[in-house]
């Protein structure tokens, strides 16, 4: 057994992961049984077994008791086992055990988008990848932009009564996975009752002195199916069902496909009408399943790997970048298939540069700012209920626009984007984009109140100007705030109602800059920080360095107490308001009745760690938060946790082993290109996991409109 296990302890605990030779010591031996008895045996062992889970007993092998191995492997990766009060491993070799049975085990991508960093960042990037790559084929149900997109092809117009029936999960953070979605029964009701809206725009008319004319937007080739004084030719029922074949699947139709329609049509004429009978056709079309799934597929053997067929590849381009159906795209690509895949992979190259050239200010494309609206989750912020004290002018829709002006122009200079992000120290400050009245160019203005450029904003500030600054972005006062991470959308979407929220705050850190992992609150645990108002929230929220709170805490707290920096509404502060009890109590009137609470302030501690990183010079205590963000911007580790973000927004799905070579080559062209997310975003879609498929067993169905 010792040549199958691809990793050697020496290297995991000293440097990049690799082979194993079979002149290699067995890291089984050498360090997972070691540290197996010294740290599991005693509670799972042959004397006790807590939870009625025995160690001591498991195979080298650790396909041979899958279930124990993986559950040991997720305790220790979660940081939940050894328990709190026993002492703590080094952390390379926990960190070693867990990479040996991940990859023992088979390294299968978890399937949830939150769970996408369960495959250990060291698999990813600890060793030079090589080799060709591919995704699993699958089919992939369109998301709501795509929907709204296809809308937009079937009728120019405004059409009302139309609901959106491709709702994505509630989860955290990137959302939309191809393994997640299908088309259910209430789907397929919204579904028709939406091609019947649509048709019935496409067909709008009216009827004057017996002659039929359409109303604006309505299609000529569909109108004129249904006038009542003209039967329709075969010629104009196959060139209207043809039409609406094209703009539903933005492909022909085949002559199979439309002698099906034309039976169709002959069937609804027994039981209605010429224009009842063409609006069911019409409407059938839109319904066809080709309308909804992006089709990813390839014929071939089991395990075989190809390129997706033109008319897939196009779609797949086409929805990535967050725009419509592009016919001359497929053209490009059919003409350049004949030639092979080194031409195909040159069209696709060509177009998502051509496109991402004008991604940037007030263009920036819809479905990238998806990406960083579900990687950052700012603009929860105008959801979460405050209550609003006299006097604080509070737009949390208008700070949502701030952050996303300050986003649109960091990918719009595109150098250095992900530090930028977390680090710039200028900002967009109830801001707007309008447009110049004469030079009809777009440019800032005022989002919201004062009235003029002159008159102080209304108090207190947000961002620390006594006067509405007049370049846009401007420059924050030093030692205050920097990045997406302290801009007032982000803190409030990560806070509470009434409070500030250090643990989901530290969450958002460890799981979207570090790459960890923290377990769920388990089931029956109510998680509630004490509502002492005499002291702060920092001292109040030490109840979670409990033993059964602080192993999932120790995560999480420590990187969000930094941010206490800053209130609860996001404005920056030194100090906290508590209560003052002695002076409350003293606070009566001459009958002992409460005059009302009195309040002092506390100076803010806003140290904090980051620990247990897998990086040793990143692990460490920081002064305040901006410490910690810069330290964490600046680290390899954040930057290539933040490509594999982009990975799964890109790919809707979670990364593999197999994937390391893509992951890799990403990151190599964003630092050639001086940070350029535009650079990430072609590598990814010029690269094997996104055009090339591999063939299931059970795919030995051709994609539809081309894939053969």
């Amino acid at each position: 057994m010792r040549p199958f296990f691809p990793l050697v302890a020496v290297a995991l605990l000293t440097g990049p992961i690799v082979s194993v030779r079979a002149d290699e010591p067995d890291p089984f031996a050498s360090v997972v049984k070691p540290f197996v008895t010294a740290h599991c045996i005693k509670c799972h062992g042959p004397d006790k077994q807590f939870g009625d889970v025995r160690l001591d007993d498991l195979p080298a092998d650790p396909t041979k008791a899958a279930e124990r191995w993986s559950a040991a492997r997720d305790q220790l990766r979660d940081g939940l086992m050894p328990p709190a009060k026993q002492p703590r491993p080094d952390q390379a070799q926990t960190r070693a055990v867990v990479l040996w049975t991940t990859v023992a085990l088979g390294a299968k991508p978890a399937r949830m988008p939150n769970e996408g960093n369960f495959l250990p960042h060291e698999l990813l990037f600890g060793k030079t990848a090589t080799g060709p790559g591919a995704s699993p084929e699958r089919i992939w149900r369109m998301g709501p932009q795509a929907y709204d997109s296809l809308l937009r092809g079937l009728f120019r117009e405004r059409m009302g009564g139309l609901v959106q029936p491709f709702a994505l999960q509630g989860e955290r953070g990137i959302r939309d996975y191809a393994e997640l979605y299908s088309i259910d029964e209430p789907t397929t009701e919204l579904l028709m009752r939406n091609a019947a809206i649509v048709v019935k725009h496409q067909t709008s008319h009216e009827i004057k002195d017996g002659k039929i004319s359409g109303k604006h937007g309505s299609i000529p080739e569909l109108l004129a199916l249904i006038n009542p004084a003209v039967e329709p030719t075969r010629q104009q029922l196959e060139t209207a069902f043809a039409r609406q074949f094209r703009m539903a699947t933005s492909r022909a139709a085949t002559r199979e496909e439309l002698a099906r329609y034309l039976e169709l049509y002959d069937k609804c004429l027994k039981t209605t009408d010429r224009a009842g009978a063409a609006e069911g056709v019409l409407q059938a079309i839109l319904l066809k399943a080709e309308s909804f799934f992006r089709y990813e597929t390839v014929p071939g053997s089991s395990g075989e790997r190809k390129m997706l067929a033109p008319a897939n590849l196009e779609q797949a381009v086409s929805l990535t970048l967050g725009l419509g159906r592009d016919a001359k795209l497929e053209t490009a690509l059919t003409k350049a298939a004949a030639t092979g895949d080194d031409a195909v992979r040159a069209v696709v190259d060509g177009h998502v540069r051509a496109v991402l050239a004008n991604a940037g200010g007030k263009d920036v494309k819809p479905r990238f700012k998806m990406f960083f609206q579900e990687y950052f989750e700012y603009q929860k912020a105008p959801t979460v209920f405050k209550n609003v004290p006299k006097g604080l002018y509070y737009s949390p829709a208008g700070l949502v626009r701030d952050t996303e002006l300050l986003i649109d122009h960091i990918i719009a200079e595109d150098k250095d984007v992900f530090r930028q992000l977390l680090t710039t120290e200028k900002s967009f400050v109830n801001c707007n984009i309008g447009q110049n009245k004469k030079t009809r160019k777009p440019e800032y203005i005022r989002g919201g109140t004062p009235n003029n450029k002159t008159e102080s904003l209304p108090e207190p500030t947000y961002y620390g100007f006594e006067k509405w600054p007049e370049e846009q972005p401007a420059t924050l006062a030093p030692n205050t705030r920097i990045g997406v991470l302290m801009q007032p959308s982000w803190l409030i979407a990560w806070g509470t109602n009434f409070d500030n929220n250090p643990v989901t705050r530290g969450r958002w850190i460890r799981e979207r800059l570090l790459g960890g992992t923290v377990s769920n609150l388990p089931i029956g645990v109510v998680a509630m920080v004490p509502d002492d108002q005499h002291q702060t929230l920092r001292d109040r929220l030490t109840v979670t360095r409990a033993a059964s709170c602080w192993k999932c805490h120790q995560r999480m707290d420590e990187l969000g107490l930094p941010l206490e920096q800053f209130d609860h509404f996001g404005r920056f502060r030194t100090t906290e308001t508590v209560l003052d009890v002695e002076a409350t109590e003293k606070n009566v009137d001459k009958k002992g009745k409460s005059l009302g609470k009195i309040t002092r302030e506390v100076p803010l501690v806003m140290t904090g760690e980051v620990a247990d990183s897998g990086v040793a010079k990143l692990d460490g205590a920081v002064q305040d938060p901006r410490e910690m963000i810069r330290k964490i911007a600046n680290s390899d580790l954040a930057r290539q946790v933040f490509v594999r973000h982009v990975f799964r927004f890109l790919m809707g799905r979670n990364e593999s082993l197999a994937d390391a070579k893509a992951l890799q080559d990403a990151d190599k062209a964003y630092l050639a290109s001086d940070g350029s997310f535009k650079a990430l975003v072609v590598s990814f879609m010029t690269g094997d996991a996104f055009l090339y498929r591999t063939v299931s067993p059970a795919a030995a169905k051709a994609a539809p409109g081309g894939a053969k």
